[in-house]
């Protein structure tokens, strides 16, 4: 990670919506080369905000309008590889996620606009008022473009905070539009893919779309495609379709479905047990406080974060070496209700079921993960399937992660 840069972007300029509400910023898990944050003065400026999964949140909640069942990053950034819309051919350490991350907040950002009612200039417009104007001005320009009961859907769903929110995202941030997501997939009039994702960079005054922000003139090649051919590129973000095919022909035509947990491995479904919460009692987060297990012996603090979905958990683990020495091969265990799903980011998930129910999780460091220099901090974490559905999208705690008569234990 280039932590200079990232550090840059960390001070001075709070990153709304990332720490305090436990989604995970995307140089989390990287940044590239240097690439500057928006433009100008390298810093985000014009109430543009970090890429952050959140966006997760509003792509899956459209993939619900559209009857279709929710993916996890991982799932996006395979997609993304194998339809040449990266730079490489091949993903490596935590590519899939960044890749992922990203292309699901531009599918989130212009994924839902109608076919009919597409033009440029309003991303532009849209992000424009999301970054400087009111929530209320959003849906009201979303009201008069998207497919038939999109903005009635998104409130209906408690999700228009995550789309307002993904709306004001900044692309380059963090490098990865340049450093990962740079496709080289032709498209029409001899603009290949990279060029179609500045659709929602902005120049710095935030009034045109397809601008190089950097030097503050056009995407030259992108002007030259179809708004057929741009909107159904974007569509396939969300439908996971060909990119130059049509995508989402029906969408909003039919009952939409709620948002459902994304499932990265097909994992089977969810014995029932005692230790499962009911669908109709409310989780409630009985030890808020609970998040901090500093350990005097090595020195090593880790707190818990991250963020519960449908049916669903991201847990973000934060681990930092408080001691004046490295520390190697540091670990937790724990016992949690929840099941282990998916991939893991800079740890290592061995879990073993329970006779009364339940998970004993054992959490060691793994590749960039293992070795903390005196002082460091790293941002490590997992999925796992909850089923629950209520009382959901908010952030995780230990106590809601940890089983009862549990606690995240250093080993």
């Amino acid at each position: 990670m280039d932590n200079v840069h990232h550090e840059h972007a960390s001070a001075g300029h709070p990153h709304d919506g990332t720490a305090d509400s436990g989604f995970i910023d995307i140089t989390d898990w990287g940044s590239f080369h240097g690439s500057n944050h928006n433009s100008e003065h390298n810093e985000l400026v014009g109430g543009r905000t970090p890429i952050t999964t959140e966006a997760l949140v509003a792509y899956n909640g459209l993939r619900a309008f559209a009857g279709l069942e929710a993916v996890a990053l991982e799932d996006v950034g395979r997609w993304a590889f194998a339809e040449g819309l990266t730079n490489n051919s091949q993903a490596w350490g935590n590519d899939l996620l960044g890749v992922g991350l990203w292309y699901a907040m531009q599918g989130a950002k212009v994924g839902w606009i109608a076919d009919s009612t597409y033009q440029p200039q309003l991303l532009a417009d849209l992000q424009r008022t999301a970054r400087l104007g009111s929530s209320e001005a959003v849906m009201t320009m979303v009201r008069e473009v998207s497919h038939d009961g999109f903005a009635d859907f998104l409130i209906s769903q408690g999700l228009q905070e995550a789309f307002i929110n993904t709306l004001k995202m900044e692309p380059h941030y963090g490098g990865w539009m340049h450093g990962r997501t740079h496709g080289f997939l032709p498209i029409e009039s001899g603009a290949i893919a990279h060029d179609i994702n500045h659709l929602t960079v902005l120049g710095w005054d935030q009034n045109q779309p397809f601008m190089n922000d950097t030097f503050d003139w056009p995407q030259w090649p992108a002007l030259e495609v179809s708004d057929n051919t741009v909107i159904n590129y974007f569509q396939s973000m969300v439908a996971l379709g060909a990119p130059l095919e049509s995508n989402l022909d029906d969408l909003g035509t039919g009952a939409p479905t709620p948002p459902t947990q994304p499932e990265p491995d097909s994992p089977p479904p969810i014995e029932d047990s005692d230790s499962e919460v009911s669908e109709d009692e409310p989780w409630e987060d009985s030890n808020p406080e609970s998040t901090t297990n500093p350990d005097p012996v090595t020195g090593v603090d880790v707190q818990v974060g991250g963020q519960l979905w449908w049916g669903g958990l991201t847990a973000s683990l934060v681990v930092t070496n408080t001691s004046d020495q490295t520390v190697e091969n540091w670990g937790v265990q724990f016992n949690s209700d929840h099941r282990f799903s998916g991939e893991a980011w800079g740890v290592s998930v061995d879990t073993q079921a329970l006779d009364g129910g339940g998970y004993r999780y054992e959490i060691s460091g793994l590749d960039w993960g293992q070795t903390l220099a005196a002082g460091q901090t790293i941002h490590v974490g997992f999925n796992a399937l909850t089923g629950i559905t209520d009382n959901v999208n908010i952030p995780l705690t230990e106590a809601l992660l940890v089983a009862d008569g549990s606690a995240v234990m250093l080993v």
